[in-house]
This record gives structure tokens, C-alpha cells and sequence, in this order.
């Protein structure tokens, strides 16, 4: 079998088994968030996410995002705020 049809099916799977994204925060140097789809913007003062349901916005300094995959990403750093908005839906 193809891997790449097993590893569609898989992401399809896991999409419609989760509903939710799951952060995870210790102090203000570090941020483990669970089903990241998307990073819409990138770098060491400003990182905009796409979840599940919504957008996350993390402002600080020195930041360093790792480990990204379609099951979560690391941010390390010095993190100031972080806020969420609303996922914006694109007519299909």
C-alpha cells in the first residue's frame, strides 16, 4: 500500500478525532500547543498560528519555534501576551 494514502488517511482520522487545540504554558518562556495547523506569520517578535477553531497571536522577544509538525509546535522565548482570535472561514 502507498505510504502517502496511509498517511492521508491518517491526517483525515486524527482531524475528525480532535476538536480542540491544547496549549500548554510554563511561566512565560515557553508555550507546547497541540493541533497547530498553520503558521501564518514567523519571527523572533510576533508568531501568528492557525488552531483548530481559532488564531492564536503570541507577542515577546527572542522567540524560537520548534518541533513544528502537524501535531503541535515548541515556542521558547520570552513571551509577553498571547491572544486569541477568530479563524477566519473561507467560503469553499
Amino acid at each position: 500500500m502507498d505510504i502517502n494514502k496511509i498517511a492521508g488517511k491518517l491526517d483525515k482520522f486524527k482531524s475528525s478525532f480532535y476538536k480542540h487545540s491544547y496549549i500548554q504554558m510554563t511561566d512565560n518562556k515557553e508555550l507546547i500547543i497541540d493541533r497547530c495547523e498553520r503558521v501564518a506569520a514567523y519571527d523572533e517578535n510576533i508568531i501568528k498560528l492557525d488552531l483548530l477553531n481559532n488564531t492564536l497571536v503570541i507577542i515577546g522577544t527572542e522567540m524560537t519555534m520548534r518541533n513544528f509538525s502537524t501535531d503541535g509546535v515548541i515556542i521558547k522565548g520570552n513571551i509577553h501576551s498571547i491572544e486569541f482570535g477568530e479563524k477566519n472561514k473561507q467560503a469553499v
